[in-house]
C-alpha cells in the first residue's frame, strides 16, 4: 500500500519521484548498512543493560542510572526541534547528516576517555565527566534525527515496512555480533578494564558510518526558501501544527506512552543484583534483546504495510505490560529472558511506529518540522520516566515501580485505542503553510 505522503507528492512533482525511484535501491543498501554499522557503537552503549552496569560501579545510588537513561531520552529528543530548523526549507539533508555524526563521534570519544583514565579521578568526578560525555553523545543524536529522518521520507518512498525491518534486522545481526564480543570481555576482564576495551570499540567501529553516509544519493527537493530567524521559527510552529487533528490526537498520546517505558533500564541491572548473576549476563539479556529485534522488526514491517501502523503502539503497549507482570509475579532469572524478548520487541515496534505514522500524518513539505516538535516533547517524557523510575526504587522497591509499569502501560493501551486513528482510513486535510 502507497504511503499517504507519497501520492501527495507523486501528484505534484512526478518528475522528483522518478528520480528518486533510480537511486532508491542504492539509498535502500547504503542506509541500511550505515544504521547497522552504528547498531555495534550502540550495543556497547546499551542504556539498558552495559551503562546501568558502568554507573552503579561509581555509586551506589539508582538515581543515577535513571539520570543516564534520563539523559538518553533528553538528548536524543530535546533537540530535535533545533536539528529540524537546521534543514527547514532546505533542499538537501545529506551533508547536515555527515557533521552531525561526525560530532557524535566525538561524544562517544569523550565516554571512552572517561573510562581509560578513571585511576586518575575520584569516582564522583568519574561520574560527573561520564555525564556529560555522555550528554554530548546523546545530543548530537537528538540533532541528527530530524533530518535523518527526513532523508528517509523523501528517499525510502515504497515498502518503509520492509525497509525498517530490514534495517532492523541487519543492525541486529552486527549487533548480535557485538554482543557476544561484550560478553566475552564482561567475563575475561575486570572492572573497569572490560569497559575501557569495550568503549575504545565502540568509538572505532563508530567511524565506519560516517564513510558510508557521504555515500548517500540525494535528489534536491523541488522547493526551497531562506530560512527566517530561529525565533520567528519557532513561533510558527504551533500554527503549522494547530490544524494536523490526526497528528495532535498521536503526538498526545504518544507523549503519555513514554511512561510506559519506566522500568526498562532497571530490569537487567535489577536481575544481575536479585539473583546474583554473573556480570556477563548482561551481555546475554542485551543479545537476546538484538535478537528480538532484529526479527520481529520484519514482522511489524509486514504488518506496517499491510495494515497500517496503529495496530503496532497496541502490541507494543501489550508487550510493556508483560514485560512488568512477569517481574513481579515469576520468581526466577527465566523470566528476564522473556522481558528482554519483549523489550526487543517493543524497540523494533516503536522504530516503526514512530516515523511511519508521523510520514503519513503530516504534509510531506514540513516533515522535518514535525518530526522534530514530536520528538523534543517525547524527550521531556522519556527524561521524567526513568527519573521517576530511579525514585521509585530508591524510595520504595523495584516491586513498586514494576507495579507502576504495568498499571501505566495497561493505560495507555486502552488510550491508544480509543484516541489514535489509522491515517490510512481518514481523508487528512493538511495546512499548505511550511516553516
Amino acid at each position: 500500500m502507497q504511503s499517504a505522503d507519497v501520492k501527495i507528492l507523486n501528484e505534484k512533482y512526478p518528475e522528483y519521484i522518478q528520480r528518486i525511484e533510480r537511486n532508491y535501491r542504492w539509498n535502500f543498501i547504503f542506509i541500511l548498512l550505515d544504521s547497522s554499522f552504528f547498531t555495534f557503537a550502540t550495543t556497547v552503549l546499551a542504556v539498558d543493560t552495559i551503562l546501568p552496569y558502568f554507573v552503579s560501579n561509581l555509586t551506589s545510588a539508582s538515581i543515577w542510572i535513571g539520570v543516564v537513561t534520563a539523559l538518553s531520552f533528553l538528548g536524543s529528543y530535546l533537540p530535535q526541534i533545533i536539528g529540524a530548523y537546521m534543514v527547514s526549507g532546505r533542499a538537501t539533508r545529506k551533508w547536515t547528516i555527515f557533521w552531525i555524526a561526525v560530532a557524535e563521534r566525538v561524544g562517544i570519544l569523550m565516554i571512552a576517555l572517561v573510562a581509560q583514565f578513571l585511576h586518575l579521578m575520584s569516582r564522583n568526578i568519574a561520574l560527573l565527566l561520564f555525564l556529560i560525555s555522555y550528554a554530548v553523545y546523546a545530543i548530537t543524536t537528538g540533532l541528527i534525527g530530524p533530518a535523518w529522518s527526513d532523508y528517509i521520507s523523501k528517499n525510502i518512498i515504497k515498502n518503509r515496512g520492509l525497509f525498517y525491518g530490514s534495517m532492523i534486522g541487519l543492525g541486529g545481526a552486527i549487533g548480535f555480533i557485538a554482543s557476544l564480543i561484550v560478553k566475552h570481555f564482561l567475563d575475561v576482564l575486570s572492572f573497569p578494564f572490560n569497559m575501557q576495551t569495550l568503549f575504545w570499540l565502540g568509538f572505532a567501529a563508530s567511524f565506519i558510518s560516517p564513510f558510508l553516509i557521504a555515500s548517500y544519493k540525494e535528489t534536491p527537493f523541488p522547493e526551497e526558501r531562506i530560512r527566517e530567524p530561529l525565533i520567528i521559527y519557532l513561533k510558527a510552529l504551533p500554527a503549522l501544527i494547530k490544524g494536523e487533528s490526526n497528528f495532535i490526537r498521536y503526538l498526545i498520546t504518544r507523549c503519555f506512552m513514554a511512561f510506559s517505558f519506566t522500568a526498562n533500564a532497571f530490569y537487567a541491572i535489577y536481575a544481575i543484583y536479585k539473583f546474583q548473576l554473573p556480570v556477563g549476563y548482561l551481555a546475554i539479556f542485551t543479545m537476546i534483546i538484538l535478537i528480538s529485534q532484529s526479527s520481529l522488526g520484519f514482522v511489524w514491517g509486514w504488518i506496517g504495510d499491510k495494515f497500517g501502523y496503529k495496530i503496532i503502539s497496541i502490541i507494543a503497549l501489550s508487550l510493556v505490560a508483560l514485560e512488568a507482570f512477569l517481574a513481579i509475579m515469576v520468581h526466577h532469572p527465566f523470566a528476564f529472558y522473556i522481558i528482554c524478548l519483549c523489550e526487543g520487541g517493543v524497540i523494533s515496534a516503536m522504530s516503526q511506529y514512530d516515523p511511519n505514522m508521523i510520514y503519513e500524518l503530516v504534509p510531506p513539505r514540513a516533515t522535518s518540522n514535525f518530526i522534530g516538535v514530536t520528538n523534543t516533547l517525547l524527550g521531556f517524557a522519556y527524561a521524567l520516566a526513568p527519573l521517576f523510575g530511579g525514585f521509585l526504587v530508591d524510595k520504595f522497591s523495584y516491586e513498586a515501580l514494576f507495579i507502576s509499569a504495568l498499571v501505566i502501560s495497561l493505560a495507555n493501551l486502552i488510550l491508544t485505542i480509543i484516541v489514535v486513528r489509522d491515517p490510512r482510513k481518514e481523508k487528512r486535510v493538511t495546512s499548505d503553510s511550511l516553516i
